[in-house]
């Protein structure tokens, strides 16, 4: 089972609506996908967090702001006794609730803005757990041999890992590497320190670079893309090996363009 067919369950799999067989599949596929095991947490998380704010939300002033509506309502449309006993514990959680729905439509919004099946998107989120340890490299190593040996072993198409020198006062360390999905999408994600900060190259098939809709739509030849978003700057460089490498860091164009050209050189 890929990334794709996998994410299509989620929801499926936390409600526990899955034959045994899918959910024996998913399980596997869980067990050693990084990017989607981290997706099934944060949707687990959100769910319970939802049904947390339904059954738990008990604020005082809430209570006391819809009991008064409630009131002002029952004077001038009364209903049975029976009926006004029912609806009366029945609003304490509707306040929480229509919170939460709330919540989900802002996070669906915002969600949207942003186009799921882009390579900017992908890396630059991947770029923000490195930078927030939530990723980690799983081979550490300051030597562009060792890290090349450990990822070429992974993919079918050629992985070498550049030394790249400093520029500027820019000193610019190797940390280490780790194999990782963007969006369904397997790569060579190589990690380095500049300035005591992260940078994130991740290096892919050329083949699979149309697979995302931002490339499609600005990838022409050796061209080099530059996109700001947050702060962050991404830059996509195709190289000689027929492989396309991504550069993303909270750096200067100039120094990510460096980064990008040691490896198109390679």
């Amino acid at each position: 089972m890929n990334c794709k067919e996998a994410r299509q369950y989620i929801n499926l799999f936390l409600d526990s609506e899955l034959d045994s067989k899918t959910n024996l599949e998913i399980s596997e596929h869980l067990s050693f996908c990084e990017e989607c095991n981290t997706r099934f947490v944060q949707e687990e998380r959100l769910e319970k967090s939802l049904v947390s704010i339904i059954k738990d939300d008990k604020d005082s002033m809430v209570e006391g702001a819809w009991e008064e509506v409630i009131s002002r309502f029952n004077h001038q449309v009364e209903p049975e006794e029976g009926i006004r006993l029912v609806c009366r514990p029945l609003w304490r959680y509707l306040v929480p609730a229509t919170a939460a729905v709330i919540g989900i439509v802002i996070m669906l919004i915002m969600y949207s803005r942003q186009d799921p099946d882009a390579l900017t998107v992908a890396a630059q989120k991947c770029h923000v757990e490195y930078m927030t340890d939530k990723i980690v490299p799983t081979i550490e190593s300051i030597s562009p041999g060792e890290v090349s040996g450990y990822l070429s072993g992974k993919f079918t198409f050629p992985v070498t890992v550049s030394e790249v020198p400093d520029i500027k006062s820019h000193h610019i360390k190797l940390f280490g590497g780790k194999v990782c999905h963007l969006n369904g999408v397997s790569v060579a994600y190589v990690m380095y320190h500049c300035c005591n900060a992260p940078v994130s190259v991740f290096i892919l098939n050329a083949k699979d670079v149309g697979n995302f809709s931002d490339m499609k739509q600005y990838i022409a030849g050796d061209r080099i893309l530059f996109k700001n978003d947050s702060g962050i700057t991404f830059v996509a460089v195709s190289t000689k090996q027929d492989t396309f490498v991504c550069v993303v860091a909270d750096h200067d164009t100039e120094l990510l363009r460096w980064i990008a050209d040691n490896f198109a050189k390679i």
